[in-house]
C-alpha cells in the first residue's frame, strides 16, 4: 500500500477499523480517567507490604507506565509477572493487580486463583468474561469497562482503558498519588495536540519501513518504550527491541559495530524533564549512535509534565505503528501467529 491516507485502501487492509480505534485513543483516555474517578473502591492499604502486577501483552501496559511515572516515588516493593504464577512470597500483605482486557487470559486467571488461595488483596481491571466474573463472586475491587471507545474491539488498541484505567484505579485506592489536576489538564492538552502528533507520525513512519526499530528511553518514558516495541511487533508485524538509559550505556554501545548492515533504526524518546544526568546520557548516546553510522530518529516530548510526555508518546507511537502496518499491507488487527500458538496449546 502506498497511500496510507486513502480511506478505500485502508478499509481493504483494515476491515476491523483499527484506524478508528487509534483515532479514539484520546477519548478512551479521558473516558477511563473519568469512569475510574467515579468508582467507589477501597483496599485495606495499611496492610499492603508489596505489589505484584499480573498481565500479558498489552494488558500489562498500565503497570509499566505506573512504575515509570512514579519512578523512585513508587513506595512499594513490586514486580511484574507475565506468567502463570505469582511469587512464593505472596500472602495477605501482598496486593495482586490483575489486568486482562479480554478477561479470558489464562495466565492472569491462573494468577487470580493463586492470589485467592494465598489470601492476597486484589485489584482487577478488565472488560468482562471470566475475570469480571471472578471479581464479582469474590468481591474484588475492580474497574470493568465497556470498551465502547475501542470500536475495532482489538484489546491492544484499548490502551486508554488499560493505562489510564489502571493509573486511576491505583490512585483511587491510594497505592500511588497522582497530581489529578495536572493529569486532567494533560488530557485536555493531548486533545489539542492529537492532530500534530498524527501528522508527525505520518511523516516519520516511512523511516522504519523494512528496518528494525530499536526504541530507547529513560525515566518516566521507560514504560512507553516497551509499549512501542510491542506495537511494532503486533500492529506493524515488525521485529523491534527496546533499551533503557542508563543501563544501555553499560553494554549496547559496544554492540553497534556489527553486523555492518544498515537494518537498525533507532527511535529515541527524549524529554526536557529527564534528570540532568540522564539528559546528558541521552545526548551522548545519540552521538555514539551517529558515530557508528546508525540510523536515528529522536522524538522529543513537550516536557510540560510527565503526564503530557507519556500521553504524547502513547498517541504518537500508536499512529506510527498503524501507518507502518498499512504501508506494509498488514492488517493491524490480527495476530495470526499468536492465534495459531494459542490453538496449538489447547490441541
Amino acid at each position: 500500500m502506498q497511500n496510507v491516507t486513502d480511506t478505500t485502501l485502508i478499509a481493504s487492509i483494515d476491515p476491523k477499523n483499527t484506524y478508528a480505534s487509534t483515532e479514539e485513543l484520546v477519548a478512551q483516555c479521558k473516558a477511563a480517567w473519568s469512569e475510574v474517578n467515579d468508582l467507589s473502591v477501597s483496599l485495606n492499604i495499611e496492610k499492603i507490604k508489596n505489589i505484584v502486577f499480573c498481565g500479558m501483552g498489552a494488558s500489562i501496559n498500565g503497570a509499566l507506565v505506573a512504575k515509570s511515572l512514579m519512578g523512585r516515588e513508587f513506595s512499594y516493593p513490586s514486580e511484574i509477572v507475565t506468567d502463570y504464577h505469582i511469587p512464593a512470597y505472596s500472602n495477605e500483605e501482598t496486593l495482586v493487580v490483575l489486568t486482562s482486557y479480554s478477561g479470558s487470559t489464562e495466565e492472569v486467571l491462573s494468577c487470580a486463583e493463586e492470589a485467592k488461595a494465598k489470601n492476597c488483596q486484589m485489584l482487577i481491571l478488565t472488560q468482562g468474561k471470566q475475570l469480571a466474573h471472578f471479581a464479582s463472586v469474590n468481591n474484588v475491587p475492580a474497574y470493568i469497562f465497556t470498551g465502547l471507545l475501542n470500536s475495532s474491539g482489538v484489546p491492544r488498541l484499548g490502551n486508554g482503558y488499560t493505562v489510564l484505567g489502571l493509573l486511576g484505579l491505583l490512585n483511587k485506592v491510594g497505592i500511588i498519588t497522582l497530581e489529578e489536576k495536572e493529569l486532567s489538564n494533560a488530557l485536555t492538552r493531548l486533545e489539542e495536540k492529537k492532530e500534530e502528533l498524527r501528522q508527525k507520525a505520518l511523516i516519520d513512519f516511512e523511516l522504519f519501513e523494512n528496518k528494525i526499530p530499536v526504541v530507547i528511553a529513560s525515566e518516566h518514558l521507560s514504560g512507553n518504550a516497551q509499549i512501542l516495541r510491542n506495537q511494532f511487533n503486533e500492529t506493524s508485524k515488525t521485529f523491534s527491541a527496546f533499551y533503557l538509559i542508563p543501563d544501555l550505556n553499560h553494554h549496547l554501545m559496544e554492540g553497534l559495530s556489527f553486523p555492518t548492515s544498515n537494518d537498525l533504526y533507532f527511535l529515541t524518546l527524549n524529554s526536557p524533564i529527564y534528570s540532568p544526568k540522564n539528559h546528558k546520557r541521552t545526548s551522548l548516546t545519540q552521538t555514539v549512535i551517529e558515530e557508528n553510522k546508525r540510523n536515528n530518529l529522536v522524538f522529543t516530548a513537550s516536557g510540560q509534565t510527565v503526564y503530557d510526555d507519556f500521553l504524547e508518546v502513547l498517541v504518537y507511537g500508536s499512529y506510527l505503528t498503524l501507518f507502518l502496518a498499512l504501508r506494509l499491507d498488514q492488517d493491524p488487527s490480527v495476530n495470526p501467529w499468536v492465534d495459531w500458538f494459542k490453538k496449538e496449546l489447547t490441541a
